[in-house]
C-alpha cells in the first residue's frame, strides 16, 4: 500500500473517531437542553428507528432491566415515550417514543446540524455521495458485527 494511500486511510479512521466524540458531545448538549441525561438522549434517539421493549433498550444501552424501568417511568412523566401493549403478543410492552413531542423539542436541536449535513453533502456529485453512502453502510457493518458478532 502506498505512503499517500495509507496516510489518508489513517485520516479517514481518526475522523470517525472525531465524529463519534462529536456526536456524544451534541447528544450530551442536547440532554441537558430538554432536561434529562445523555442515557435518557440514548434510548429517545434508539426509539426513533421503531418501538422496542425495555428488555432490548437494556441490552442496547448496557443497563440493568431495573434500571431501564426507572429510566422509561423518568421519560414517560415527561411525555416522552408512552407504553403500549404489543398487537401480535398482548404479554409484550413497547415502549413508543412521543413523535409528537420529539419534533417540537427534539428535532430542532438537531435541525441546524442536519441542515449544514445536507448544504455540506450538496455539494458532493451523484457518484460522489454513492461513494459516500456505501462508506457510511460500511462503517455500520464493522460497528454491528463488533457489537454483536454472531
Amino acid at each position: 500500500m502506498s505512503t499517500k494511500k495509507a496516510d489518508l486511510i489513517d485520516a479517514a479512521l481518526s475522523g470517525i473517531g472525531r465524529t463519534a466524540e462529536r456526536a456524544m458531545r451534541m447528544n450530551q448538549r442536547a440532554a441537558a437542553r430538554l432536561g434529562i441525561n445523555p442515557t435518557d438522549m440514548q434510548v429517545l434517539q434508539l426509539l426513533q428507528s421503531a418501538p422496542r421493549t425495555s428488555t432490548d433498550l437494556a441490552k442496547l444501552t448496557g443497563l440493568t432491566t431495573a434500571s431501564m424501568t426507572g429510566l422509561i417511568d423518568r421519560l414517560e412523566k415527561a411525555h416522552f415515550v408512552t407504553r403500549v401493549r404489543d398487537e401480535s403478543d398482548r404479554r409484550r410492552i413497547l415502549i413508543h417514543l412521543n413523535d409528537s413531542r420529539a419534533r417540537t423539542e427534539i428535532a430542532p436541536l438537531y435541525g441546524p446540524l442536519l441542515g449544514t449535513w445536507r448544504r455540506a453533502l450538496s455539494t458532493y456529485t451523484p457518484e460522489e455521495l454513492t461513494l459516500i453512502a456505501d462508506f457510511l453502510t460500511r462503517v455500520e457493518q464493522a460497528f454491528d458485527q463488533e457489537l454483536d458478532p454472531r
